[in-house]
């Protein structure tokens, strides 16, 4: 399972979809729509599971493929930046 390191914050932008996501020690990242939408799912206490049917919800035109690959590419990234940790 995969979860936001401790002090770790997502905030989204309700009109633009984009996010902000920043880390006590991390620093700070600037989210397009669908990284805003994983991440919060994280934040929320949700799955990367749920991180992709939440992401395959909101943009249907999208393959599974696609849409899983940059998400894990995403979280593979933050996990690298100590942003993300697996437990």
């Amino acid at each position: 399972m995969l979860n936001l390191a401790s002090g770790a914050r997502v905030v989204t932008d309700p009109v633009t979809g984009r996010g902000t996501l920043t880390a006590s020690d991390s620093g700070v990242w600037t989210l397009n729509p669908t990284a805003a939408v994983a991440l919060t799912e994280l934040a929320d206490g949700g799955t990367v599971a749920g991180a992709e049917e939440e992401l395959a919800r909101r943009w249907p035109d999208v393959s599974a493929a696609v849409l899983r690959a940059d998400l894990d590419t995403l979280l593979a990234e933050l996990q690298a930046a100590g942003v993300v940790t697996r437990w």
